[in-house]
């Protein structure tokens, strides 16, 4: 759509400028369609930055350059406008979305510090951080499910399970991350050069004081970037919800 938007900018610039080709200065012109090019690229991404880049420089060459009306140009300065005009709309436009994604990774790291904070609040408070944990998590992942499975006498028992809970969870069929969060080799994803989660999900063990007390399952729902900050945090409010029920069940 924005696209499609940026094509049409382009074509009533050209249009309105051409009456004034003589007068108006072509230099004025050409920042007129870098602005299209920024404005798409900032709202609609990479893809509707890189189209408005070359929308742009087509209207710029079929109404600005002579001979008029075509896409042909008899003037190498112009040439160079035109193709500096398709390389700067492509830079601005990768450049908008790395800092969209740098400005992505920074909100869900403070998402990650405010849920940590939470959970200590709530484990102070003597609330239930199990709950507080899980729908931390299922949020700031957007998992499908998060599951906190602890252990008994009898086996294995869910104490919380948030999100879609009707499948039957099978702990070992998935990658258990260690105490840091890291991925093991062979089951790191990665996507556009970021690291994402196995797709079946994730286990953490929570363990106090040596003693293994159950697991952390996380099923992502989408491919969300699980980045080395994210992953620690993740293994932080384990390791958070292990000690919190090896204390309790001290007293």
């Amino acid at each position: 759509m924005w696209a499609v938007g940026a094509f049409v900018a382009s074509l009533l610039i050209g249009l309105l400028v051409e009456p004034f080709r003589s007068t108006i200065g072509l230099e004025n012109v050409v920042i007129l369609y870098l602005l299209v090019v920024v404005a798409a690229a900032a709202v609609g991404g990479r893809a509707a930055g890189i189209a408005a880049a070359v929308s742009a420089a087509l209207a710029y060459d079929f109404f600005l350059t002579s001979p008029y009306h075509t896409l042909v140009i008899d003037s190498l300065a112009q040439v160079i406008t035109v193709v500096l005009l398709v390389a700067t709309g492509v830079v601005v436009s990768v450049g908008g979305r790395v800092r969209r994604r740098s400005a992505v990774a920074a909100e869900a790291h403070a998402d990650a510090i405010r849920l940590l904070h939470q959970l200590t609040e709530t484990a102070a408070a003597g609330g239930a951080v199990d709950r507080v944990a899980a729908e931390g998590l299922q949020g700031l992942l957007g998992a499908r499910r998060v599951s906190i499975l602890r252990r008994g006498p009898a086996g294995f028992a869910v104490t919380v399970d948030v999100g879609e809970t009707q499948a039957p969870l099978d702990v070992e069929a998935l990658t258990h991350l260690d105490r840091e969060g890291r991925i093991p080799p062979g089951h790191h994803r990665v996507l556009d050069g970021t690291m994402i989660l196995p797709r079946e999900g994730v286990a953490l063990d929570l363990v106090a004081h040596q003693q293994p007390l159950g697991y952390l399952v996380v099923i992502p729902g989408r491919d969300v970037p699980a980045d080395r900050t994210t992953r620690l945090a993740v293994a932080a409010v384990a390791n958070q919800v292990a000690v919190v029920a090896s204390e309790r069940s001290q007293r």
